[in-house]
């Protein structure tokens, strides 16, 4: 992997782990209580962020192909597990707490990534590449 490349692709992500790291090291933060608190939707956005630039990291890397290959259902594991490590940490974190609803709105984030790049990818092959993977499909299926 070449610097640029590196540059590019893996330290943006590793960029973003280290603020999460370092806003969630930040003793006693005072919570808000709304029925949605903006909380949970700062978690929400945050990790949104997160499986975005993991998917992209895990995609443009060759050493594990099968990382690669899988990349997206690999950054949302990686984004939910990211997530429960963040609450376990605060655990140690003076005037801090885990809090599983954090967890959740970490996955939430996490799965409206996934569903949006699905929605995208969907949207984004013309009927004809539609037409033309189907055929394929159906070629492999026959032999």
């Amino acid at each position: 992997m070449t610097g640029p490349h590196l540059a590019r692709y893996q330290l943006p992500l590793l960029v973003w782990i280290l603020a999460i790291f370092a806003l969630s090291a930040i003793p006693g933060i005072p919570e808000i209580r709304f029925p949605i608190s903006p909380d949970k939707l700062a978690h929400i956005g945050i990790y949104f962020v997160l499986c975005m630039l993991s998917r992209r990291a895990f995609f443009h890397q060759d050493r594990f192909l099968r990382v690669k290959k899988h990349s997206l259902s690999v950054a949302f594991g990686f984004t939910v597990v990211y997530g429960a490590l963040d609450e376990f940490h605060q655990l140690y974190v003076p005037g801090r707490w885990a809090d599983i609803y954090d967890v959740l709105a970490d996955a939430v984030g996490g799965a409206l990534f996934t569903g949006w790049f699905v929605w995208k990818a969907r949207r984004s092959n013309s009927p004809q590449e539609r037409e033309r993977a189907v055929k394929e499909r159906a070629k492999t299926d026959l032999t």
